[in-house]
């Protein structure tokens, strides 16, 4: 069994939600403050619910959020 890459997996400290957005690895405590920590992490435009993922700790996977 191969090691997952670090975007494949979860890596948010205890008490935080893992959610990627892009490449971007995020800890947030919602949506909304994940949003906000990918904006703050973008050189240009704006970050948008689209293209924003969830860690399922049930599936293993990162998955889109769904508003």
């Amino acid at each position: 069994m191969s090691a997952r890459h670090h975007t494949e997996r979860p890596c948010a400290a205890a008490g935080l939600t893992s959610y990627r957005y892009g490449n971007i690895m995020i800890g947030a405590t919602s949506t909304q403050d994940a949003l906000n920590e990918a904006g703050r992490s973008l050189t240009h435009g704006v970050a948008t619910v689209d293209r924003l993922e969830i860690w399922n700790a049930l599936t293993g996977l990162y998955e889109k959020v769904t508003t």
